[in-house]
Order: C-alpha cells, then sequence, then structure tokens
C-alpha cells in the first residue's frame, strides 16, 4: 500500500467517525424551540384550516384582523402568539416519521389547522399544522413539506383558531367618562335620563328629578359599562334575521358626549337570557350581551338616591 492510498483510507476513516458521531449526536434527545423564526420580521399571521381563514396584520404598531373583515384584534392573543406559540418548546425526536400517522394526530391538510408567519415582503419565515390534541398539554404539530410529527410541549389549539369570535377585540367602544354629557335610557318598565354637571349628575324620568351623587353604585355601573362597552360575543350578516325584533327593543339608549358627537345602542332579545345589541345602526356588526348586563340600565330613581 503506498502513500497516496494509505491518505485516501485515512480520509475515508475520518468521514466515516464524523458520520458515526453526526448520527449518534442526532439521536441525543434535546428541547428545542419547535418554531424558528425572528419574532421582530412577522407582520402578517394566516392561520386556515378546510372550512376559514384569518389574516392578521400589524399596522403601525397595532395588529388587525384583515381578512374575512377588518377588525381590531385582541390583544391577549396577540400576546399569546408572541410568547407561548413562538416559544414553545418541542423535542428535536420525532413522535412519528410516517404519514400512515397523519390521521391519527390529526395533522392532515384537511383535518389540521396550518399557521403562517410572513415577513414585510410576503415571505413565509415558519409555517406549521397543528394537530388535534386531546391533552391539555401537549400539541402535535409538524411541517407542511415533512412527514416529521412533533409532539409540542403545551396545548395550543386554544390559541391556533381560524375563529374570528377568538381574535376580535370584545371591547366595541371606548369614550373618556368625563366626556360623557347626557344618557338617555328607554327599556319595558321605565326611561329616564342622567345628565352631567360640574360635580353632580342630575337624574329625570316623568315623575322625578333629583341630583345624584358621583359615587352612587347604579350610576358607576352605568359609566363604566359605557365608557368601555364590552360585548360577550358577535353576530354578523344577520341583520335581517334580528331586524324585526330591534325595531321593537327592550333597550334603548343614547349617549351624547360634550364634544358633540353621539352613540345609539338598541337591544333586543335574542335566546335567554342572551341578547343582540346593535351599536350606531350597523347592520354588518352585531353583538351578544347577556341579561346582567341588561340590567345595569333597567333601574328607577330610588336607585339613584
Amino acid at each position: 500500500m503506498n502513500k497516496k492510498q494509505k491518505i485516501y483510507i485515512g480520509i475515508l476513516v475520518v468521514l466515516i467517525i464524523v458520520f458515526l458521531i453526526t448520527k449518534m449526536g442526532n439521536n441525543v434527545e434535546k428541547r428545542i424551540n419547535f418554531f424558528q423564526v425572528d419574532s421582530t420580521k412577522i407582520k402578517t399571521i394566516e392561520i386556515s384550516n378546510i372550512k376559514d381563514t384569518l389574516r392578521l396584520s400589524k399596522q403601525n404598531d397595532m395588529w388587525k384582523i384583515v381578512y374575512p373583515f377588518e377588525n381590531d384584534a385582541n390583544e391577549y392573543q396577540i400576546k399569546n402568539i408572541f410568547s407561548k406559540v413562538l416559544k414553545v418548546k418541542t423535542s428535536n425526536l420525532p413522535i412519528s416519521e410516517s404519514e400512515s400517522s397523519f390521521d391519527t394526530y390529526k395533522v392532515t391538510n384537511s383535518q389540521g389547522t396550518r399557521i403562517k408567519f410572513i415577513d414585510e415582503n410576503k415571505n413565509v419565515l415558519d409555517e406549521a399544522i397543528i394537530g388535534k390534541s386531546s391533552s391539555s398539554k401537549t400539541t402535535p404539530v409538524r411541517r407542511p413539506d415533512k412527514a416529521k410529527i412533533f409532539k409540542l410541549e403545551d396545548n395550543l389549539n386554544y390559541i391556533i383558531t381560524a375563529n374570528t369570535d377568538y381574535w376580535r377585540e370584545k371591547t366595541i367602544l371606548e369614550i373618556e367618562e368625563n366626556n360623557i354629557s347626557k344618557i338617555s335610557v328607554i327599556c319595558d318598565k321605565y326611561a329616564y335620563e342622567l345628565s352631567s354637571s360640574d360635580s353632580l349628575w342630575h337624574y329625570t324620568d316623568n315623575n322625578n328629578t333629583l341630583g345624584v351623587n358621583f359615587n352612587n353604585k347604579t350610576l358607576r355601573d352605568i359609566l363604566s359599562t359605557l365608557s368601555k362597552l364590552t360585548v360577550n360575543g358577535f353576530i354578523d350578516n344577520n341583520y335581517e334575521d334580528y331586524k324585526e325584533k330591534l325595531s321593537s327593543p327592550n333597550l334603548e339608549i343614547g349617549i351624547e358626549l360634550f364634544d358633540g358627537s353621539t352613540h345609539y345602542l338598541r337591544v333586543a332579545m335574542d335566546k335567554d337570557p342572551k341578547f343582540v345589541l346593535q351599536l350606531d345602526n350597523d347592520k354588518y356588526f352585531l353583538y351578544s350581551v347577556y341579561s346582567d348586563w341588561i340590567e345595569k340600565f333597567t333601574k328607577e330613581a330610588m336607585d339613584f338616591k
């Protein structure tokens, strides 16, 4: 064996050793971040399943729903994406590498939910198909072009959903409390007005006129509810189904502001204890509130004394 052959054999032995070390290293279990993406580069998040697609976009440092409609995005859900989803851990070793396991873990294109992280140039930074999990602590996942299935160390099904109700901001109206000048209320039994002065509110109905202390509990409940109007749910594109009920509502509330603007709420029974709420005569977006919300306004003079 000449010198040149010995060199070739030596190189081959080194390569074999490197290969074996690498292979052994790959079989050592390690905890890693599943998503490999720089969060500062994310400008769009798309979540989709076989039925629905939700697209969120960062605009002027605020996250908005841009599809299937335009609306403010729920800040809590957005924080969950960045604090929980992007930081979720998994093992570097898959739980399966067989396509026959896709059905078992619900990570097929038709069963799973896909999430994409996209930059400002519309490049996909990372994406995954999230499977359904019966465990409260884990979620199966795979990348769309891979057969390897991994187990995430958290259940992310409640975050990664295309259901728009989870992503919409439930506070639909915010008003500076000291900007409210008058509140007019008409309900089944009562009709009254509340008007603001420098240090006192005034209550008026057909039979009574009285001053209301700013710390009166009923007044405080009404002001806090209207200054940050938060709903329980959303009803879209169903105005015709509620048109008749809303034409004879159970509760009407008019809000006048010192800046000259106004708001109008119309509330009608849906299915007890749920009511449908219409804001400013909008026929596209309607909302759901419950009977305890209505009860804050169905008051009489004695409640303001």
